[in-house]
């Protein structure tokens, strides 16, 4: 898994962000996540997640996934998903009725399917921003299961999936912070990076 060459690199060139790295989801905070959401998570997604916890808040944004986003833990995950779940609702339909009748619609199209009216219940948060927009893997049906997709705050997720699943999000990473993707350069500033 990817996420082991990330953590290296954490440790090795960053000890401030490697101390904010909060211990990793458990089997049974996996099973309880699963039953929350009625879905199994992918095992990939497990996989990581069992390796990575998320990052302690601090005043300190850590871009970790180029171009600008930081990833989620499970517990991050499930509280941002409510939370979009919440922001969402009630803003592009009528009724409560014409919204939970275009929600089961949407779940019924398979993985990778964009949608910018709702943010779907099968969608779980695995990297943000911090300015409302979010990268989610999609948990709903078909040969796309589990792709990472984006949500920008204006426009929904109108587009097609970024990546197929975490593991190339993860690998294409590892890619740009040992300097062998030619779009992402990362710069450090003052003990912080970004990229540029």
């Amino acid at each position: 898994m990817s996420w082991t060459g990330i953590e290296s690199w954490i440790r090795a060139t960053s000890p401030t962000l490697h101390a904010a790295l909060r211990p990793p989801a458990t089997d049974a905070d996996i099973a309880a996540a699963e039953e929350t959401l009625g879905l199994l998570l992918p095992a990939e997604l497990v996989t990581w997640w069992q390796q990575f916890g998320g990052i302690a808040q601090t005043y300190t944004h850590w871009p970790l996934i180029p171009p600008h986003w930081q990833p989620h833990g499970l517990e991050d995950a499930l509280r941002l998903r409510k939370l979009m779940i919440q922001a969402i609702s009630g803003i592009h339909f009528a009724t409560r009725g014409e919204e939970k009748d275009f929600e089961a619609a949407a779940l019924r199209e398979p993985a990778g399917t964009p949608c910018v009216e709702l943010w779907l219940p099968a969608w779980l948060p695995v990297a943000g921003d911090g300015a409302g927009y979010e990268l989610f893997v999609d948990l709903r049906g078909g040969a796309r299961h589990g792709c990472v997709m984006e949500w920008d705050k204006y426009s929904g997720a109108d587009r097609e999936p970024v990546w197929p699943g975490v593991t190339a999000m993860l690998e294409e990473t590892v890619r740009a912070l040992s300097g062998e993707h030619e779009q992402h350069r990362l710069v450090f500033e003052h003990h912080n990076f970004f990229w540029e």
